[in-house]
């Protein structure tokens, strides 16, 4: 399980690097960094880990919400 989540944290850093707003970069990479240091120090509270995940690969791209595209 911990494999996973960490592959999750790396996939979300790698989609920070492909953002075009400093701000929603510096977001994600805390989030991911978060993300990478729970699972480094040992029992990561997954019940909490999980969903948070999944809600953060859910939020739209900067350039989308310029856009006005609300649709997934």
């Amino acid at each position: 399980m911990d494999l996973i989540l960490l592959a999750a944290g790396l996939l979300l850093w790698q989609r920070s690097c492909s953002e075009g707003d400093d701000v929603w970069v510096l977001f994600l990479r805390s989030l991911a960094a978060i993300d990478l240091v729970v699972i480094a120090l040992g029992n990561g509270v997954l019940w909490l880990e999980i969903p948070l995940l999944l809600l953060v690969f859910t939020l739209p791209s900067v350039a989308k919400i310029e856009r006005g595209d609300r649709r997934p």
